[in-house]
């Protein structure tokens, strides 16, 4: 059933960027002629501010990004003394990107969201361009333009193998070469191939740093969650990327970054233990018992929460990576035992229970957010509040000796925590004066309808299941959303499945 139609209205043709533009802290110059790059008409009023300039309006929107939107996924960092005018300059695709966030005219919103999927598409896939501006861009992009995009089109995949690709054309991922001709690229490159020279630059800026973490931990989360695709490899020169910026000053919000990067890498080496369905090329004869991996989790898991600062230890951003990997790790106890004995294992049920802590947490979390400050949620919030959804319901329908179904819907229940998500989201736009026109709705009030249609879709199975053998909820794969997919979540493909 189609919740939303298409905005049906004419697409602009995309600006192209400017010549030789410089990336923001880095010394790669990107070569190349191209047209001038023009942000006017399109991008010219992204916020409504009466009696303010364009050039005023540019600031307020930068700034607003700058202390609403970035401590939310620091992936970049960019200083208060930069002014808007001398940003857009040096990182122009990063700023039709921010415009784009910002922007509170639903109706223009879409129309800039569809203009980035087009510069990108020229920029990336007919130029051939490759620089850290349009790496960051497209970081932005899977964040946050993603959920805001209409219409509403199913993009992860395409789009994070955008991002891997350009960490890969950059040499993000690998030491920065101590000579641009020593690059085996390069090399290879001499004589008859002269147009394959890479885009390399001989020094690791910062923000190269934050953008291959930031890539890492997208493509680690759209990865585990659509499970169709790999995420970006793992290397030391990355784990020094960690280092660096755990030691770093010039921004608070890397000490943020880099908690948020441990919790990603903790989830995915327990997205690899012996419970995970995917490990279809290891002899699990081989492997130890699940009891020592689950052990071992969880003392990594105590020394990630132990390496929290402490002036960080109630940072929301850091808190719901953190809980999320939490919940990730104890809902291997709903993974269907290979025997079933009928007696109960103490054991198994503090798992259990664990688990359900841990969505307890999260949701506590996530209501306690001000309605206001909502607008500012990222696309890993919305991926673990639906996984979150989904493993509330499988413990609010698992059967097992000893476990209370009654207790679960009494300490959280899932009808009644959607319903709570919904309602707050339908009153963002009021909170922060987005101006909706016609038919044209707000993204949050959008994931409101959705969260009331699924809502109703959790009371129906819900009502279902009190009157049927539940056993089969067992069968429900860990984090494989296949049957909830983002798709469905978000009604990106326009239907609810």
């Amino acid at each position: 059933m189609t919740l939303l139609a298409s905005a049906g209205q004419s697409q602009p043709q995309p600006q192209p960027l400017s010549d030789s533009v410089r990336d923001m802290n880095t010394n790669i110059v990107t070569s190349g002629t191209e047209p001038p790059y023009s942000d006017s008409g399109l991008l010219g009023t992204v916020m409504s501010g009466p009696g303010l300039d364009q050039g005023s309006e540019e600031e307020a929107c930068l700034a607003s990004f700058r202390t609403e939107k970035l401590p939310v996924f620091p992936v970049v960092h960019i200083p208060d003394t930069m002014s808007a005018k001398d940003f857009k300059q040096q990182s122009p695709f990063l700023w039709r990107c921010i415009a784009t966030i910002q922007c509170k005219h639903p109706s223009r919103q879409s129309e800039l969201c569809m203009s980035i999927r087009e510069v990108a598409a020229k920029r990336l896939l007919v130029d051939c361009a490759k620089n850290l501006d349009l790496l960051q861009g497209v970081l932005m992009y899977l964040t946050w333009i993603t959920y805001l995009t209409q219409p509403q089109k199913s993009s992860l995949c395409i789009y994070t193998q955008m991002a891997i690709g350009l960490v890969f054309e950059l040499g993000l991922n690998k030491p920065a070469p101590p000579d641009i001709c020593m690059a085996t690229s390069n090399c290879n490159a001499v004589g008859h191939l002269p147009h394959l020279k890479a885009s390399l630059s001989t020094k690791r800026t910062m923000n190269e740093r934050r953008a291959v973490l930031g890539c890492y931990v997208l493509s680690s989360l759209i990865a585990q969650f659509l499970g169709r695709m790999d995420p970006l490899r793992w290397t030391p020169h990355m784990e020094e990327c960690l280092t660096t910026l755990a030691e770093s000053d010039e921004s608070p919000n890397d000490t943020v970054l880099v908690q948020i990067t441990r919790s990603r890498l903790l989830a995915d080496i327990i997205s690899q233990g012996p419970w995970s369905q995917n490990l279809y090329d290891i002899d699990t004869a081989s492997r130890a018992p699940a009891s020592f991996h689950m052990k071992a989790m969880q003392t990594q898991l105590q020394t990630l929460k132990s390496k929290i600062p402490v002036n960080l230890a109630e940072n929301r951003s850091i808190l719901f990576h953190l809980i999320h990997t939490e919940v990730s790790l104890y809902e291997t106890a709903l993974s269907k035992p290979a025997t079933n004995t009928g007696y109960t294992d103490p054991l198994h049920l503090d798992h259990l229970y664990a688990c359900l802590k841990a969505v307890k947490a999260f949701f506590d979390l996530l209501v306690a957010i001000p309605v206001a400050e909502l607008m500012s949620i990222a696309l890993p919030d919305l991926i673990y509040t639906s996984h979150c959804l989904m493993t509330l319901f499988r413990l609010s329908t698992f059967d097992h000796p000893g476990w209370d179904q009654a207790t679960v819907r009494g300490t959280l229940d899932l009808v009644s925590i959607t319903g709570q998500l919904a309602d707050r989201l339908k009153q963002v736009a009021q909170f922060v004066g987005i101006q909706n026109e016609g038919e044209s709705q707000d993204p949050y009030s959008r994931l409101g309808m959705m969260m009331l249609k699924i809502r109703g879709e959790w009371a129906s199975r819900l009502s279902d299941l009190e009157a049927i053998d539940i056993d089969s909820t067992l069968e429900l794969p860990l984090f494989n959303m296949n049957q909830w997919d983002l798709d469905s979540f978000l009604n990106w493909s326009g239907e609810f499945n």
